[in-house]
């Protein structure tokens, strides 16, 4: 992860709550990708699992809600799905994936 003074997250202004926050990249494939674009950035959050990162996200992007709250849309880091307990902060990227994500 990086640490940056400013970052954009859901596409606005970084708060002074955000700055110099470590970024965790944000990645979405399928319909979110379609909603959402390739990419976000959000100030990493220690020891947030991938379930509290979903309805961060949800909150921050709410025409996307649906998807990302949905158990069918899979979390991936790496080359590895991981599950709703899984410690998203402290890792540079995160994906999420619906049932069926293209390419």
């Amino acid at each position: 992860m990086r640490n940056v003074r400013e970052q954009t997250v859901g596409g606005g202004a970084a708060s002074a709550e955000t700055a110099d926050k470590c970024v965790m990249k944000i990645g979405f494939f399928g319909r979110l990708r379609d909603v959402l674009g390739d990419e976000r950035e959000v100030a990493a959050e220690e020891g947030e699992t991938v379930a509290s990162l979903r309805i961060r996200l949800a909150g921050l992007c709410p025409e996307a809600a649906g998807d990302l709250l949905s158990p069918r849309v899979r979390a991936c880091v790496g080359d590895t799905m991981v599950g709703e307990d899984f410690v998203a902060g402290g890792h540079e990227r995160i994906e999420f994936l619906p049932p069926l994500s293209g390419g």
